[in-house]
């Protein structure tokens, strides 16, 4: 799958919350449609199958619950995307990335064998369900994840987002076994297209105290035996030199025409004052070498994170909506707001919250340009219909996911007569999901401290009662709200169809 990957530390945030978050877009000409569940313990299967390597894995017996945003159909496994568990420990799973021939000789990757029935490694589709709901710190997902990639292998490259309310981790794989992975500083965001993005990875910390990098036990050897660095200092062992992204991944014709734009615009909005257009810009949409982690210049907040998912070049000459530059120039680059975008989820874990509450899960459905993400709490017991019960092919609007999926096909194609519109709707959702954290988790305060006087602790249970009913608040807004969006487009459009007649346009020509 093609997607688009943004994370922020904790101390480039807003608010000190860590935040990541990813766009999950469909294979070309595909859709796939998503819903939002909680999968308690006793769901949790302790002996795993999946679909598309036919791969058996034991799991262990101690699953805790955890909240996913997976596809409906089940042809192609679980592929739950994105998830929260109730230790407060986010994922995201998979960024697609891509490592090159040499990699890839030296570390094949472990495919599923029809002739002979061997089964293959893992993928998208296992490893949150798989890593998830066993590890109580982002650092104890990496290990997770790597521990398995040693023992049972991977058919694909991917990138891997872990978060708690510390720290931020960014993991990528390398070939079938081997596998790297940096904590993002927390003063800095990173911004990650469909492209092998670490640019820099400290060995020496790896293979010691693994304060800001882990990788595969074997990575110096791998690397050695192979000739796969390519950066000139490598025997020396410096830290800062290694650049993983030369030596295990690709910079091709492709990778600037569909990757580096996407990278270039979201550093482009988050770093505003650098100069990013001139014929002197240090970097433009076609570079290779744009930084994997950078600091803001203002605290990121949800709105940027949203804005940026659905993006599609504002202010450039390639917004393929825009009115500068030329036909081709606005449909040269591949924007991060695409027609089959299927989910988008913003986690963000808030720490100076108790932890029954600190984790928000902000969900959209359909191509982010036309909808915006309305917060639900992670730690609850079920999700409301209107998210969960997406059908799996006919279109409905009792769906958040079709309802969006009209909205979009109607206004791309009405652009300036239904922008204002989703505009307005996209405030109207962020000023109502605000709002609607605030209050619940001043509520829930507000219990906790009633409580407390009575030296009586607050049930777990009574807080996930109270998370649910916020989280169905929200959902039976949203969908009056989309519905009066997907009125009003409709009736946008319908008004400018190519066989519109009315007697007054034919007596006052």
């Amino acid at each position: 799958m093609s997607c688009t990957t943004l994370i922020v530390g904790k101390a480039a945030s807003y608010d000190g919350s860590t935040i990541i978050a990813r766009n999950d877009d469909s294979g070309s000409g595909k859709y796939d449609p998503k819903h939002f569940v909680v999968i308690a313990p006793a769901d949790q299967p302790r002996e795993y199958h999946s679909v598309i390597s036919h791969m058996t894995l034991d799991l262990p017996d101690d699953p805790c619950r955890y909240s996913i945003v997976p596809d409906v159909l089940p042809n192609r496994g679980v592929l739950a995307e994105s998830g929260v568990n109730e230790h407060n420990v986010a994922m995201s799973a998979t960024e697609t990335i891509a490592v090159n021939p040499r990699v890839l000789a030296a570390d094949p990757f472990v495919a599923y064998d029809e002739a002979t029935g061997t089964p293959g490694g893992i993928g998208e589709e296992d490893i949150i369900t798989i890593v998830l709901p066993y590890v109580r710190t982002a650092r104890e997902g990496v290990e997770r994840l790597g521990a398995l990639l040693a023992e049972v292998g991977t058919y694909e490259s991917n990138g891997i987002i872990f978060s708690d309310a510390d720290e931020v981790w960014y993991m990528e794989t390398i070939g079938g076994h081997h596998w790297m992975a940096r904590r993002l500083p927390d003063d800095c965001y990173a911004a990650i297209p469909n492209q092998l993005g670490i640019d820099g990875l400290d060995l020496d910390d790896a293979y010691s105290e693994r304060r800001n990098s882990m990788c595969s036990p074997d990575l110096r050897d791998f690397i050695d035996e192979h000739h796969l660095d390519r950066t000139l200092s490598y025997n020396d062992h410096s830290p800062s030199h290694f650049d993983p992204r030369a030596s295990f991944g690709t910079a091709t014709p492709k990778d600037e025409i569909y990757n580096t734009p996407r990278a270039w615009f979201m550093q482009r909005h988050l770093n505003p004052s650098e100069d990013w257009d001139s014929p002197d810009a240090p970097y433009g949409p076609n570079s290779q070498d744009l930084p994997w982690a950078r600091q803001p210049e203002y605290k990121v907040t949800i709105e940027d994170v949203a804005f940026l998912m659905g993006s599609h070049f504002q202010g450039t000459d390639f917004d393929p909506y825009g009115t500068t530059g030329t036909a081709e120039s606005r449909h040269r680059y591949r924007p991060i707001g695409v027609n089959r975008t299927g989910q988008m989820t913003c986690m963000q874990i808030r720490p100076w919250l108790p932890e029954a509450y600190r984790s928000v899960m902000w969900i959209s459905f359909g191509c982010g340009t036309f909808t915006a993400p309305a917060p639900f709490y992670a730690n609850v017991t079920d999700t409301p219909a209107y998210l969960r019960d997406t059908p799996g092919k006919d279109a409905s609007t009792d769906s958040l996911y079709w309802t969006n999926r009209m909205v979009a096909v109607m206004a791309d194609a009405h652009w300036f007569d239904t922008d204002p519109l989703v505009e307005q709707y996209i405030e109207d959702v962020q000023v109502r999901g605000h709002e609607l954290v605030e209050h619940t988790d001043r509520s829930l305060a507000e219990d906790a401290d009633a409580l407390a006087d009575d030296a009586q602790p607050v049930a777990l249970d009574a807080v996930r009662v109270a998370l649910g009913e916020a989280n169905q608040e929200m959902a039976t807004w949203l969908q009056r709200r989309t519905q009066d969006l997907l009125n009003e487009v409709l009736l946008t459009a319908s008004n400018g169809m190519n066989n519109a007649f009315r007697m007054s346009d034919h007596w006052t020509k």
